[in-house]
């Protein structure tokens, strides 16, 4: 049997257009963007609750997003992993706040998922809300707040969002997250400035 050359031709070809499309590509970069965003709004929440008004270089923070970005590399849905981490850094701000002379150490150190009394030692601290939760489901209430009207702004970046997150922050008194809430917001939507 004799086959048609242009026939071969045809499916030689569309193998060939085939085998350029990669889906993973398709939902990769979607994500990988989602993530970047996520990694941002974190940097400017530390930024904003421990670091607030202290000048970063472009070269400084592109060092700490990628610090932070290994807390999103361990596995873990990166939804969940920004909300933990916003509550970790609420802790981290509440904490400094409580009592004159606790400082934070610099950025480079506090950031680095190696370091065990920065951001990382801060995981205990979250293990041990939601301990306490299980008993009262209040405690904390705020941080939680805070994470997820953040969140909601990110995949929703709407005025009717923010003011939705503002008035749930408000209405459970967390002026400290509110301000906080509030510049974030800023810093995402004109991160020139």
């Amino acid at each position: 049997m004799k086959t048609n050359p242009k026939s071969k031709s045809k499916t030689t070809q569309s193998k060939k257009q085939g085998a350029k499309i990669i889906q993973l590509n398709a939902f990769q970069q979607p994500q990988q963007r989602k993530t970047g965003e996520l990694i941002n709004a974190v940097f400017a929440v530390a930024q904003a609750s421990l670091w607030f008004g202290k000048y970063f270089s472009e070269k400084e923070e592109a060092q700490l997003k990628d610090l932070i970005a290994e807390h999103f590399f361990n596995g873990q849905e990166s939804r969940k992993t920004f909300k933990e981490l916003i509550e970790r850094l609420s802790l981290a701000k509440r904490y400094v706040a409580r009592k004159r002379g606790r400082y934070i150490s610099k950025p480079q150190d506090y950031l680095n998922i190696h370091y065990p009394l920065g951001l990382a030692g801060t995981a205990a601290w979250l293990e041990h809300v939601k301990q306490v939760r299980k008993d009262v489901p209040e405690y904390n209430k705020g941080i939680t707040t805070f994470a997820k009207a953040l969140l909601a702004f990110i995949e929703n970046p709407t005025p009717a969002e923010f003011y939705k997150g503002r008035k749930q922050l408000i209405d459970q008194n967390q002026f400290d997250l509110l301000q906080v809430y509030n510049n974030v917001i800023i810093k995402i939507q004109y991160p020139g400035a």
